[in-house]
């Protein structure tokens, strides 16, 4: 029998290559995907109002991370340690998420993704870390992108507890930035030690499934039983759920 596997599109980064404005997508997210058991698709930065069509194709979304947020897709002025951006990319996803979200198509947000679905949805976020939290722990880590750097707490009422079945656990990270007011229909799952928040999902899957964390799963695979958060989210979009 031959079974469809879900076709998950993937978004990325513009970068210049060689002199060609070009589309920039780690493998890693991709051999996730293929690991989980669905067809990644990645998807380049595009206009705002051709976010609907990409969701033809699509069974679900992976947000993936990359550069700082615009400020003003939030409206705020830049921070002095603001660092790249391309607003055009902020605006085509953030028109991702809110076509998705009216089609209840799943979104599995990854680090920068995790600040794009909270904007999506009326939150803002932290411009640096360093800058407007005390005694803050390293969130831009020196180690191998493999390699967890710092402990998270779990809420243990969480769609996120329930596919780790941890209370704690060790992430990898790579972010100046975070989210700071979480949007409504969202609520915090994960925080680490000095209080910076770590993973979000929608109060109401119903609603359409939404889950995002701010460190790199992609990276770190069933060494550390990161692998279960895409075979989880593949099997949603199986489901079409």
């Amino acid at each position: 029998m031959n079974i469809q596997k879900p076709i998950i599109g993937i978004t990325s980064t513009s970068v210049n290559y060689n002199g060609y404005e070009s589309s920039m997508l780690p493998i890693s997210y991709c051999e996730a995907i293929t690991n989980a058991g669905g067809i990644p698709v990645i998807i380049a930065v595009s206009k705002e109002e051709m976010a609907a069509q990409w969701l033809n194709v699509c069974d679900g979304i992976i947000l993936s991370g990359g550069e700082d947020m615009d400020p003003s897709s939030y409206h705020e002025e830049p921070h002095p340690k603001l660092k790249k951006t391309i607003l055009a990319r902020d605006q085509f996803e953030v028109g991702l998420v809110q076509a998705a979200r009216k089609q209840k198509i799943p979104i599995l947000a990854i680090c920068r993704g995790v600040h794009i679905m909270n904007v999506a949805m009326d939150g803002t976020i932290m411009q640096d870390i360093e800058s407007i939290v005390p005694n803050c722990i390293q969130h831009t880590q020196k180690a191998s992108s493999k390699t967890p750097s710092h402990s998270i707490k779990i809420n243990e009422n969480s769609l996120l507890f329930s596919i780790l079945g941890l209370h704690e656990a060790r992430v990898n990270s790579f972010h100046h930035q975070a989210v700071n007011n979480v949007a409504p229909g969202l609520k915090v799952t994960a925080r680490a030690n000095d209080g910076i928040i770590e993973a979000i999902e929608a109060m109401n899957m119903e609603n359409g499934w939404m889950l995002g964390v701010q460190w790199h799963p992609e990276e770190m695979g069933m060494d550390y039983q990161m692998d279960r958060l895409f075979s989880e989210f593949i099997k949603v979009c199986e489901l079409g759920e």
